[in-house]
């Protein structure tokens, strides 16, 4: 009698809904990741079917809508017990082939396309809808647990084994290294590491080799970089499948995809033309490790964690696998069809390095809403030593040159300051607000906003008198209120002002009463983050740094218009540091 088949349910994750307005699309994502920084499934069918069975449910979380499937089962079943799983596309194959067992009558009911975020965020809570987790990697989870600090029972280290491979088709280049390929967008396409494996293994893999000292840090940090500003901008990420049929078609040079993927698209479009190799035959090792994400006491989740377990080890699992194109667990090589042979394990040693290359990662991929107030004062007139530019000269240069990183995803507004300013309305203020926050891409009377920033930045030095006083305190006040109150969900939402900064100004709030302002006004479940750059030589970098160090911010100084990219890159992954620290304690 042929073995009977566990009741699988495979579930795809909702995407969002392009018709959505940009503030509906942030709050969908916000309720996705546990962090606000920024933050896809596979479709899978329901394989056999059968009689109706009466299934009693485990899940302790939202039930997400969908019953087990009603299909046949050994007779001695007449009732089941149904366990939730959560794992990846690729695991859900081999769940599928697991046989029920008739004297337990356990049946799982699997779901794919949550992020690890959003599984660890459930978790913590203690409404998590699986009662098991089976990730794409350890290294994965454990970040993913320090971030929303939990810890989940571990079950299994690992069911499997996979690798990543940089797809090619003939005579196309090769790299080195996986760093190299890590920094090269053109010729190596991959997908967003948060959600995909293969992208991931390889940002582990890069990883490694700078902890090993095989490559260096700089350039690990140009490709996560590269990637973080590139991956998902303009639309979805490209999945596996995307990525290996635009290799295939020469519509790219390379793909970066796990062996398994590769395998599996070979199985079902042929794709012979296509070859799979590792920078140095070296990749790190996804694992599969299984988690207990339910806090139940009921026995039936872990009958059903042993049942996996065993059957990963069994023949019918390691076939299983292989139809898969997953590795058991010992990175034995795939006997039929496999991308590689025997692979050297890619290990990271370096905690720090992979905590911020993988911080660094996630809040440079994330949508940035910020205010950008610029000091307008008139020492900002001053010539700055050794060029032929004044304070004025290299601020606006270092924004029109910022405003062209920034992707269409990204929100930005305007502000200059000094003091009574007047406004077009006839309102006197301390600063005016040339440019609201829009998205980039927005157009408004015929331009975009990134336009309508480069206008706004070149005309404000004709305006500046040369004794014109700096409001500095009483601005940045207001611009944090601004953000504040036009906060914008799963973004990081950041008031950077560019300023020589002296605060002039007799009527002005006091340094102390501003930072304790802030302080008391802060919400840390919607922080707003305060980036301050010194213009030239001779910034006050010392106010500037202890308003940045009371209200939880960053300042840097800045002596040239491409000192901004790494300020951006370096001054909010800081920030984001800080936080990260403080909710650890």
């Amino acid at each position: 009698m042929p073995a009977l088949l566990f009741s699988i349910v495979i579930r795809e994750s909702n995407t969002v809904d392009t018709s959505q307005s940009r503030r509906a699309a942030r709050e969908q994502q916000q309720k996705k990741t546990t962090r606000k920084w920024a933050a896809t499934g596979a479709a899978a069918i329901i394989l056999l079917s059968g009689g109706v069975v009466a299934v009693n449910h485990l899940n302790e979380g939202e039930n997400r809508g969908t019953s087990p499937s009603q299909r046949a089962l050994p007779q001695e079943c007449a009732t089941t017990q149904n366990v939730t799983v959560e794992t990846t596309p690729t695991m859900a194959q081999v769940l599928e082939k697991i046989p029920v067992d008739p004297e337990k009558c356990i049946t799982l009911d699997v779901s794919i396309g949550e992020s690890s975020a959003e599984m660890l965020s459930q978790a913590a809570s203690g409404s998590s809808y699986a009662n098991l987790w089976i990730p794409d990697s350890s290294t994965r989870a454990k970040l993913a647990m320090t971030e929303a600090t939990t810890e989940l029972t571990s079950i299994s280290d690992s069911l499997a084994q996979t690798v990543a491979v940089v797809v090619t088709a003939a005579d196309t280049p090769r790299f080195n290294h996986w760093t190299d390929a890590l920094a090269d967008g053109d010729a190596a396409k991959m997908g967003d590491p948060q959600l995909d494996s293969g992208a991931f293994a390889a940002f582990m893999s890069g990883i490694a080799e700078v902890s090993a000292g095989e490559s260096s840090p700089e350039k690990l940090t140009e490709g996560t970089g590269l990637r973080a500003t590139t991956i998902g901008v303009d639309g979805e990420p490209p999945t596996s499948e995307d990525l290996l049929a635009q290799v295939e078609k020469d519509e790219s040079s390379a793909a970066v995809v796990t062996e398994a993927e590769f395998t599996r698209y070979r199985a079902e479009h042929g794709g012979d033309s296509l070859k799979a190799t590792a920078p140095g035959s070296s990749s790190a090792i996804l694992d599969f490790p299984l988690y207990r994400t339910s806090t139940s006491t009921n026995s039936t989740i872990d009958d059903a964690a042993a049942q996996i377990s065993d059957f990963m080890v069994s023949e019918e699992g390691r076939q299983a696998l292989a139809e898969a194109g997953l590795r058991p667990t010992g990175q034995e090589a795939l006997k039929d069809g496999g991308a590689l042979g025997s692979v050297t394990p890619l290990t990271q040693t370096n905690p720090e390095i992979l905590e911020q290359t993988w911080l660094s990662y996630s809040l440079q991929s994330a949508p940035l809403n910020a205010l950008v107030i610029l000091d307008a004062s008139g020492s900002m007139l001053t010539p700055v030593e050794g060029t032929d530019k004044t304070r004025m000269d290299l601020m606006v240069d270092s924004v029109l040159a910022g405003s062209q990183l920034f992707p269409a995803r990204d929100s930005m507004g305007l502000w200059k300051f000094s003091r009574n300013l007047e406004s077009p309305d006839g309102s006197i203020a301390d600063y005016q607000k040339l440019v609201p926050v829009r998205g980039m891409e927005e157009v408004t009377d015929g331009k975009t906003q990134r336009e309508l920033l480069q206008r706004a930045g070149t005309s404000i030095s004709g305006s500046i008198g040369s004794t014109d006083p700096t409001a500095l305190h009483d601005t940045l006040l207001a611009g944090f209120r601004e953000v504040k109150e036009h906060y914008e969900p799963g973004a990081a939402n950041v008031v950077i002002m560019l300023t020589d900064g002296e605060n002039y100004d007799e009527g002005s709030i006091s340094q102390e009463e501003l930072i304790s302002t802030i302080q008391a006004e802060q919400n840390p479940d919607e922080p707003v983050f305060i980036l301050l750059i010194g213009i030239s030589q001779d910034a006050n970098m010392e106010a500037l740094q202890t308003i940045a160090s009371g209200t939880g911010g960053e300042a840097y100084p800045t002596l040239s218009p491409t000192d901004i990219q790494v300020i951006f890159a370096e001054g909010l992954t800081q920030v984001a540091a800080e936080k990260a620290k403080e909710a650890t304690q």
